[in-house]
């Protein structure tokens, strides 16, 4: 028998998206449904504001960003 996959997602709110940093916004209430949903505190964020920056992985390594091939 197979076991039904569960759909537990976060919820947000996109604040402020300029192609390079994300700011995201949880309410206590998303926060909230959350936790009920199953998920554990650690695995979820906190309600507030949380800012993220896009392509900081890539900027940290350069030595990992793909080189042109030559034809």
């Amino acid at each position: 028998m197979m076991e039904e996959p569960t759909d537990i997602s976060e919820v947000f709110s996109v604040i402020e998206d300029d192609g390079e940093t994300v700011i995201i916004e949880v309410s206590e209430e998303d926060y909230r449904r959350d936790l009920a949903a199953g998920l554990d505190e650690e695995e979820i964020l906190k309600p507030g504001r949380h800012t993220f920056k896009r392509g900081g992985f890539l900027a940290r390594h350069p030595e990992l960003k793909p080189r042109k091939k030559s034809a």
